[in-house]
């Protein structure tokens, strides 16, 4: 071998070892990354919820806030802060005023419990004019819930002072709720405030781990939080306030606090149908035949333009969630990080809808996944 080819093969053993040796770096950076993060996960795993909740709503919000820092980009932190006091202003009324109408209405509750046990539920005055079914729907309500014995072995499973016992332990949740609430305000602060060079590094680290499918993701999924969050939210509310309008021309009991419920159960898939048939219910049991059945009938028109016409309108072109994985995504939520649930578990299963639909796309497509 002449000193030609020894070169050559110097530099390239040379070389070979160099590549080898940044694999061997690269590897050893990645897991450490990996061990820092679940580490970290692990570490704030009881703040995950809030800190989620609150990309969730910076997300949602940032178009809006974009456009007033726009107009006075010097008061960054002013527009941030107000916009935060507004956040807290619209989430802590509603659930303050069905806290207060809850301890208010559970003494009573008991108290009626504790009342038809002794005397039994008189059947509604329409019940035995019914055509055809109306003696027999009578003799059933007697024999069920219309006695004393009836109803007390219908109660007998109700320990009255477990429920009060567990109103009066909701004063701690509500402490621990409000603590973790504050753990979100301050979050959504700071993503406010430093929106921008958050999002550049997301797209960034995005791109330079998953290329541009990485970039593209993440793009398109900040569009589909703001289209799933703002769509549900005011669906929900508009929903809530028309509705509970029909609540208050009905004359049913405690039409605010039905208002509020309907908004509530009107970020679930569906959700408001028990809320104003719960209402409709408690107007047939009173004897208002009328005004139930146009409550019915002024509730349904109101869903079926807000969940049919508005919200796809507010959603646009980001992702729009079938039936089943909005409600899967709701009630899953639900069920792992509690009412931050409503708006994360949807906003899952539309990361979870993208990531499919770049997978599917031809791979010649910009940002399509390669395999």
């Amino acid at each position: 071998m002449n000193a030609s080819q020894q070169t050559v093969a110097s530099a390239t053993a040379s070389a070979t070892a160099e590549v080898e040796q940044r694999r061997s770096v690269r590897a050893r950076q990645r897991w450490l990354t990996l061990a820092v993060v679940a580490l970290a996960i692990y570490t704030a795993r009881s703040f995950i919820a809030p800190v989620a909740w609150a990309a969730v709503l910076a997300t949602a919000m940032w178009p809006l806030y974009a456009r007033a820092i726009a107009r006075a980009p010097e008061r960054r932190g002013w527009i941030a802060t107000g916009f935060v006091l507004a956040t807290a202003v619209l989430v802590m009324i509603p659930i303050a005023l069905i806290a207060t109408a809850a301890a208010g209405e559970s003494q009573q509750a008991v108290a009626w419990v504790q009342g038809v046990q002794k005397t039994g539920i008189a059947p509604p005055p329409w019940l035995a004019s019914l055509p055809l079914v109306g003696a027999r729907a009578t003799a059933f309500w007697q024999s069920h819930i219309g006695t004393p014995q009836a109803t007390a072995q219908l109660f007998a499973g109700v320990d009255v002072g477990a429920i009060l016992g567990h109103v009066r332990s909701l004063g701690a949740e509500a402490a621990q709720g409000f603590f973790l609430f504050l753990i979100t305000l301050a979050a959504l602060f700071a993503m406010l405030v430093r929106g921008e060079r958050l999002a550049q590094e997301t797209v960034t680290v995005a791109r330079r781990g998953f290329g541009a499918f990485g970039a593209r993701f993440a793009d398109q999924l900040a569009t589909a939080v703001r289209g799933t969050v703002v769509g549900t939210v005011l669906v929900a509310v508009g929903e809530g306030v028309l509705i509970g309008l029909g609540y208050w021309v009905a004359g049913v009991p405690q039409p605010l606090l039905f208002a509020v419920l309907t908004v509530f159960f009107a970020l679930l898939p569906s959700g408001a149908w028990f809320a104003f048939g719960l209402a409709t219910i408690i107007l047939l049991v009173e004897g208002h035949l009328l005004p139930a059945g146009l409550l019915f009938g002024w509730s349904i028109v109101v869903m079926l333009i807000g969940d049919n016409v508005i919200q796809p309108k507010v959603i646009g072109r980001s992702v729009e969630l079938p039936f089943l994985l909005a409600l899967i995504g709701t009630l899953g939520g639900l069920e792992t990080f509690g009412l931050v649930g409503l708006f994360v578990g949807p906003v899952v299963m539309a990361a979870l809808l993208l990531a499919w639909e770049q997978w599917r796309a031809p791979p010649g497509e910009p940002g399509a996944a390669t395999g």
